[in-house]
């Protein structure tokens, strides 16, 4: 017998049978519970803290007659919970689907209101609210029904220190938890509270304590929404439309797309490789039109040659430049002895932290070398490790495909780039057939020449290399999930989680305690942005803050606005400059402002008169635009020439960072700058051993220091990379200077 229950006819059950494998209890009738609590001894929650709200129960089928348990872990099969009433998908009227604020180009006529459903909630007819109220339907139902209950722990309701616990709890089991030892510790802080008396404070899964913390607020919209591949028009994942029906701007008549893949395809040479009788007949058409048959040939959109995107990563290095150093070793170029000093060499070469270090595998024989470092050696070691190993043509043609590497791995590329690139790889490839005749063309170097045409259809290679998905499988090992399906959202929920950690704590500034909100921080890692007093700058916008370090001729004097992340350190106390370093500061100010009322003595300053004081912070580490720079970090920045007005690069080491605070009448205006010292220019009859390397030599920095050893953050061009090298035999050790890619991530 089947009857409609509703939700007080049910409570959490917290048995010992009904924990054992959910220390939060299992839903079950009353009756069920009551024996429960006699059968095994165990008390029953309270009614009234864990009763279902007062709603129908729809398609919900129970046995009345029957003793066993309600369980909402078991499979869909066996029962079915619905949230939300049955949609009629009558509608016609369309909606409009905003993306990018841009409501009027992307239109989908058979979008109804009522045909979206997003975690359960409908949007509502005539506007595009959306409600996301409940969790998405791929969660656990019993999650789904403590979430009901979220309107009894109101957040603003509750007292400072229980509010900050169910905080820490959210972004402590983000960080280290999967979901069962997230209500291992609910349950812990809630038999800590009892002891105070406060007995039932937090609720009893992690679930519904992101609910209430308001934490689920970034991942509560995630949808799957079916977009037109052509014109990116965007349909409801329900929709019924074959082929897109956007009106085209340009033309009287629609895109007609095909929205999901074709039965029939218009592969003519593959279709003539698939219905060959024999193998002879297979091997004959692969000869002659360098493909065999696959199911993705029916997508009538699909190019099998454009539509295949080549993995820089594989193909470059831990392909060619894995391969060139298998041939160099065959050919004698590398024994024991010589792979022992280019170890040497490459152990003397100081890169910034984010950069890997090929420690003892040169030694080895380049043995298990990952990609990043094959990367490196590419860009940074091999450009003087081989300059007296290799013979001079064999260093020349490795050159074209070392400055390839460089214009492609670059942030941001032009197309006069991609097309250099492209005439390296050529010539890197023509030069391999003449001089290793005995090693064949690898299919490597064959692909090398489409590079630039992905690049140009796909973007910079940052966009498509395999870097970030290797490294992102490790991540995604980690990912505690239901084994239930809808995997994607779950990805997404946790990633956005994790985006999101940062901002929801910095919500809390106002509520909490500043050294509070600093642990929080130092929970999840996250960065800790320095208040700052206010000042004369306006707001911060990216393409004047790249042009800082792009154009000297742009005028700076540091206390320009700087990325909202670029201070991420703990304050430190103000400490006084030495003489020497203020003397410096003091100058530099009189120079930048061009000013004869800043002062640096109190005897000198009078009303109205800016006097420059010798107090600073210093500044541990900053980040620019995804660049970490910190004391001891190299750099180089740009600087017109005073004879020739050419924009040359300028090398140096970063002593330390500081902030220093100068008073414009009443308005404190922060400047934050680098104490540098700059290497010395080398000139060897005007002649630069490694100038076909594009890497240069320097001197040792001088021991004079100016006011133009204060730099403000927003020079600093890009890191490099620096070692000990020296010219000759004879000659003494000079700096070599390897500049590296400028990054620029915001």
């Amino acid at each position: 017998m089947s009857n409609n229950r509703t939700r007080n006819d049910y409570i959490i059950c917290m048995c010992t049978r009904c924990t054992v494998s959910n220390p939060s209890g299992k839903c079950q009738r009353k009756q069920n519970a009551k024996r429960h609590y006699k059968q095994y001894g165990a008390p029953v929650l309270a009614a009234s803290a864990m009763d279902m709200r007062n709603e129908n129960v729809d398609r919900m089928e129970i046995d009345y007659n029957s003793d066993v348990d309600v369980d909402f872990n078991v499979n869909e099969e066996d029962y079915a919970i619905t949230l939300n009433p049955l949609i009629d998908n009558e509608y016609t009227q369309p909606i409009h689907v905003s993306l990018l604020q841009e409501d009027a180009i992307f239109f989908s006529e058979d979008a109804g209101p009522q045909s979206f459903v997003i975690d359960g909630d409908d949007i509502e007819e005539g506007g595009t609210s959306f409600g996301f109220e409940k969790d998405e339907a791929f969660e656990d139902p019993a999650l789904s029904s403590m979430k009901m209950q979220a309107h009894q722990y109101p957040l603003n309701n509750m007292s400072v220190y229980i509010r900050f616990m169910a905080i820490f709890i959210v972004i402590f089991h983000l960080v280290f938890l999967v979901d069962n030892d997230g209500s291992i510790l609910i349950e812990f802080c809630n038999i800590l509270l009892s002891l105070f008396d406060l007995t039932g404070a937090l609720p009893l899964t992690i679930d519904s304590l992101k609910h209430i913390t308001g934490f689920n607020t970034a991942t509560g919209g995630i949808t799957v929404y079916v977009t037109c591949s052509k014109c990116h028009t965007i349909y409801p994942p329900n929709t019924s439309t074959k082929n897109c029906t956007f009106k085209l701007f340009t033309h009287s008549n629609t895109c007609n797309n095909a929205l999901f893949k074709s039965t029939s395809g218009n592969r003519s040479s593959p279709v003539m490789w698939k219905e060959a009788k024999n193998a002879a007949e297979h091997t004959r058409l692969e000869r002659s039109n360098g493909t065999r048959w696959s199911q993705l040939h029916l997508l009538t959109y699909f190019d099998p040659v454009r539509c295949t995107i080549i993995d820089p990563m594989h193909n470059l290095f831990l392909g060619t430049a894995k391969c060139m150093v298998q041939i160099w070793k065959e050919l004698e170029y590398f024994d024991n002895q010589t792979l022992l000093a280019m170890q040497d060499l490459a152990n003397g070469v100081v890169v910034p932290p984010d950069y890997a270090r090929i420690n003892k595998k040169i030694a080895d024989g380049f043995s298990f070398m990952k990609a990043d470092e094959w990367k490196l050696w590419c860009l940074i070691y091999s450009l003087f490790i081989l300059k007296r190993i290799l013979p001079v043509k064999h260093l020349s043609n490795w050159m074209f495909f070392v400055n390839a590497c460089r214009l492609l791995t670059k942030p941001s590329v032009t197309p006069d780039d991609i097309s250099s690139a492209h005439a390296h790889l050529q010539s890197f490839c023509k030069g391999f057939e003449k001089l290793y005749k005995e090693f064949p063309v690898t299919p490597n170097m064959h692909l090398h020449l489409h590079l630039g045409k992905c690049i140009n259809d796909f973007g910079p290679i940052y966009a498509f290399w395999l870097f970030s998905f290797e490294r992102y499988n490790g991540l995604l090992k980690n990912l505690d999930t239901n084994q239930k399906g809808e995997f994607e959202v779950t990805m997404m929920k946790r990633f956005l989680e994790k985006a999101y950690v940062g901002n929801y704590i910095r919500s809390f500034e106002e509520k909490f305690p500043a050294s509070t909100v600093n642990f929080l921080h130092s929970i999840t890692r996250s960065q800790v942005i320095l208040e700052q007093p206010s000042s004369m700058s306006s707001l911060f916008i990216l393409s004047t803050f790249i042009e800082y370090s792009m154009n000297p001729r742009k005028s700076v004097m540091g206390c320009e606005p700087l990325p909202s992340d670029v201070l991420s350190f703990k304050v430190e106390p103000k400490i006084v400059m030495c003489k020497e370093h203020y003397e410096c500061l003091y100058q530099y100010y009189k120079d930048a402002y061009n000013s004869h009322n800043i002062f640096g003595h109190y005897s000198d300053c009078r009303a109205g008169q800016i006097f420059v004081n010798n107090r600073i912070i210093k500044v541990k580490q900053i980040s620019l635009l995804g660049q970490q720079y910190f004391s001891g970090s190299y750099f180089q920045a740009l600087f017109v020439e005073k004879k020739s007005e050419d924009i040359s690069a300028f090398p140096g080491r970063i002593l330390y960072l500081f902030q220093h605070t100068l008073n414009f009448g009443n308005i404190d205006v922060i400047h934050t700058f680098a104490f540098v010292e700059w290497y010395a220019s080398y000139s060897s009859g005007n002649v630069q051993p490694l100038k076909n390397e594009k890497i240069e030599l320097w001197q040792e920095p001088s021991s004079l220091l100016t006011y133009e050893n204060i730099i403000p953050v927003h020079r600093l061009y890009s890191p490099v990379a620096v070692a000990k090298y020296r010219p000759t035999i004879t000659s003494d050790f000079k700096r070599l200077v390897i500049p590296l890619p400028k990054k620029i991530e915001y």
